[in-house]
């Protein structure tokens, strides 16, 4: 005997999909008419119609003006999602700063506060500096705004148990560990908070709004994250390139992250630069990459070694994973070709010949990837019912943050 509701419930569930569908195809498309939807997603066409009917009421959707130029005769008007319709908040939480961001449907950052941290990395300073981003951020929105936030999305610099919804950051970041960014949040604010490792939130975004990351590693499968068994796969910035190599505060050696984090960067064009008894060199990042197109000889050297270990974990994760991209995003992609290349050039000669032009090495295209990240953390949960409110604080994977520990 069938359970006593269970066909409304799986009519409600069957609705959710076909809604979720139809908006994912249109928000994927940029523009597209109602039989084009009904075609890529063999969905009837009076589907479509009433459910494409429903977002345009809602104000989710709206009509181009523009008509699909996809076959001859009568063109059908195409539709495109409102990027003003809904809104999140991302909140990168990095090295130096915190930066919360208004991201709209479309990917795009509509207002922004960058409050510095001080150079702390603690992580029990730095939720609670978060806490108050959000909440000026929050604050400067006009009230419509206000009322379109659907949630807030958290990227933090450690690994995060998605099941547990705490940071697994190792013994030696101290002050990360056992942290929750959703208990820290929820109790102050009254939105659904969100919260993932902003290396996969950065590859989330591009996924979603652009073509990634630098060492820490979102890895992207069948079009979402793989987290793999202790949602720790992709943290290809703790790969041994050198297993004599300098001590990593992971407890590990010769890490990656040990010649290709920007922090380690800047100690080598310091340490190069002392030892040829130059200046102390660059303080920034910004410096370091401007001395670099200049063609400073001492930064030129240091890049060179930094472009052959990046190009060593690179090689691992080709022969492991086999990916169809690789994206190189955050500081480092901003030095554009002076790094792409010679990264491009020594992955070449590592790989078998087979894979040399099989596999694309890119800068990420989204400046602002963690920021948005974040913000897609919560704007997926909306894709995925875009006509419910969600009503309880969610981490990166959408499990409920009160019962999934």
């Amino acid at each position: 005997m069938r359970p006593v509701g269970s066909t409304g419930a799986n009519h409600r569930s069957v609705k959710q999909a076909n809604r979720a569908l139809i908006l994912k195809t249109i928000h994927a498309a940029g523009s597209i008419a109602r039989v084009d939807i009904a075609r890529q997603t063999k969905l009837n066409p009076a589907t479509v119609s009433h459910i494409v009917d429903e977002f345009i009421a809602a104000g989710i959707a709206r009509e181009t003006g523009f008509r699909s130029t996809s076959r001859a005769g009568r063109r059908p008007v195409s539709l495109e999602v409102n990027p003003t319709a809904r809104y999140a908040i991302g909140v990168d939480v990095a090295h130096g700063a915190v930066t919360a961001g208004l991201v709209d449907l479309a990917g795009r950052v509509r207002h922004r506060i960058v409050r510095p941290t001080g150079g702390t990395w603690r992580g029990d300073l730095a939720l609670p500096i978060a806490r108050e981003v959000v909440e000026q951020l929050l604050a400067d929105l006009a009230p419509a705004q206000r009322a379109a936030v659907v949630g807030v999305g958290v990227g933090a610099p450690s690994p995060v148990s998605i099941r547990a919804g705490r940071y697994l950051a190792p013994q030696s970041f101290d002050s990360w560990q056992d942290l929750e960014a959703v208990t820290e949040l929820e109790d102050h604010l009254d939105l659904p908070i969100y919260t993932d490792n902003n290396a996969n939130t950065s590859a989330l975004a591009e996924r979603w709004f652009g073509a990634g990351h630098g060492v820490g590693t979102g890895l992207i499968l069948n079009g979402d994250i793989y987290r793999g068994n202790h949602d720790l796969a992709g943290e290809a910035g703790h790969l041994s390139v050198n297993l004599d190599g300098p001590r990593c505060r992971c407890g590990n050696s010769g890490c990656l992250e040990m010649y290709a984090s920007v922090p380690r960067v800047l100690a080598m064009v310091r340490e190069a630069s002392t030892d040829v008894g130059a200046s102390a060199g660059p303080s920034s990042i910004e410096e370091a990459i401007n001395a670099l197109r200049r063609g400073d000889p001492v930064v030129t050297r240091v890049f060179a070694e930094v472009a052959r270990h990046l190009a060593a974990g690179i090689v691992t994760i080709i022969y492991t994973l086999d990916p169809e991209l690789i994206l190189i995003g955050r500081e480092l992609a901003t030095a554009g070709d002076a790094l792409l290349a010679p990264v491009r050039a020594e992955v070449r000669r590592r790989i078998f010949p087979a894979l040399r032009d099989a596999v694309r090495i890119e800068l990420a295209a989204l400046p602002e990837a963690p920021v948005v990240g974040a913000a897609t953390l919560a704007l997926r949960e909306f894709f995925r019912a875009p006509l419910d409110q969600p009503t309880s604080s969610r981490h990166g994977d959408g499990t409920d943050a009160r019962s999934s520990a």
